[in-house]
């Protein structure tokens, strides 16, 4: 299906504009409004696919151990139904978090997510995290603390 380049373009600004209200300020039921019902969210942290409730759980872990948890949009690519986003995840671990002991260092990693898009919702979002580049920064942090 062929789309538009003023549909790729509303494509982007849902899904950044959902990035930005459910993991950068926690308006996660106003974010809801942008998902279909059936929505299914896949991160590289977990073996299977979360359901809406479950990534609202997963957002809140995290907002809580990092407070100052941000995600800039590098890049935001469309074609036909999918936009793939590069992000920069950034924070500091305040909680433990995954394993991992609260330090007072600010930790940076790359992500990409696939969107699936659907009459004007997001369907579906996968989530690959640089694991190994928060390991290896955690081993600095932890080897000059």
């Amino acid at each position: 299906m062929t789309m538009d380049r003023s549909s790729l373009e509303q494509q982007k600004r849902l899904v950044h504009k959902f990035i930005d209200l459910s993991w950068n300020q926690g308006r996660l039921q106003l974010a809801h409004y942008l998902l279909a019902k059936d929505f299914v969210y896949q991160v590289s942290l977990h073996d299977h696919p979360l359901n809406y409730g479950q990534m609202v759980e997963l957002v809140q872990q995290i907002r809580a151990a990092m407070d100052d948890f941000s995600i800039t949009v590098e890049s935001l690519l469309a074609e036909g139904n999918q936009v793939v986003s590069q992000s920069t995840f950034s924070g500091t671990i305040r909680r433990p978090l995954f394993g991992f002991t609260p330090s007072d260092k600010l930790v940076a990693l790359t992500a990409v997510t696939f969107w699936q898009l659907k009459r004007g919702v997001i369907q579906s979002a996968h989530t690959i995290i640089d694991t190994a580049d928060l390991h290896h920064q955690y081993q600095r942090i932890q080897a000059v603390s």
